[in-house]
């Protein structure tokens, strides 16, 4: 699993997924949050939410992690609810909305597995995120799609960043080292056990093509752009000039057909039907 290779894969209903983010949660940001490839791409993610989530905006995010989206979502003028399925990265979540540079009041927090979405039924968001491949961590895409419309005012912009079925990096590093099975063991039709701090968390991944067609009965497809493509993935440790030139032709490529969909990440923009 590429980590935070879900910001992580929390969506997953299971006790296992729950706990193995539990246990992560004291030290996810100082293992992940510091690395170049995450950096990179929460900074694409995040001129993407600017694009689309106006100031005063009601945003509700899945599978929030520690929170740092939720905070800057907040200190660019909107009102978020950041939701996990980890009890522990909620509490993280919670710890930095009350430190000096939180954002009170203009976050709420709740314990929310992808299954209890329709519990929000009642409210009305005007957009609705999820970073770093959360919903990689269910094969219920078409109950979620359901459950968002439920909750969404038409026209509202839906953001997810998901794990495509195929990476180039990842794929030619195990070939490399011959290790066949893990080169292609996210093409597994029935998901993937990844390991996580010694608990396990099922993964499953999904080309633009079949993420858009699980909405499609209630969002209209914006925008596919593909991320880490010849980049490194997301945890690689330190970047060269000549990543970094990778990350420049990274840019050019991301909008291409099939190409988008050979990154460790693809962002997909998609919009409520009215």
């Amino acid at each position: 699993m590429t980590l935070p290779a879900a910001d992580a894969a929390r969506g997953n209903t299971g006790s296992e997924t729950r706990d193995a983010f539990d246990a992560a949660a004291p030290a996810y940001d100082g293992a992940y949050e510091h690395l170049p490839g995450i950096r990179r791409i929460r900074s694409i993610t995040r001129r993407i939410y600017l694009e689309y989530f106006a100031p005063g905006s009601r945003i509700l995010e899945l599978n929030c992690g520690t929170g740092n989206d939720a905070l800057f979502l907040a200190r660019e003028g909107m009102h978020v609810l950041a939701t996990d399925i980890s009890p522990g990265m909620v509490a993280e979540t919670e710890k930095k909305i009350g430190s000096p540079a939180g954002a009170p009041g203009s976050v709420r927090v709740q314990v929310l597995p992808f299954d209890r979405i329709s519990e929000l039924r009642g409210e009305t968001f005007d957009g609705v995120c999820s970073n770093f491949g959360g919903l990689n961590c269910t094969d219920r895409l078409g109950d979620i799609s359901r459950d968002l419309a439920a909750i969404m005012r038409p026209g509202g912009t839906f953001i997810a960043t998901v794990m495509p079925p195929f990476c180039l990096w990842e794929t030619a590093a195990f070939l490399a080292r011959c290790r066949f099975r893990k080169a292609f063991r996210r093409l597994s039709g029935g998901g993937t056990l990844a390991d996580l701090h010694g608990g396990h968390v099922r993964t499953y991944y999904f080309t633009p093509g079949m993420f858009r067609r699980a909405f499609a009965h209630d969002f209209d497809h914006v925008r596919t752009l593909g991320l880490a493509i010849l980049m490194p993935p997301p945890n690689f440790t330190r970047l060269s000039a000549l990543t970094n030139v990778m990350g420049t032709v990274d840019d050019i490529l991301a909008g291409l057909p099939l190409i988008r969909a050979i990154g460790d990440h693809y962002t997909i923009v998609l919009r409520r039907k009215g």
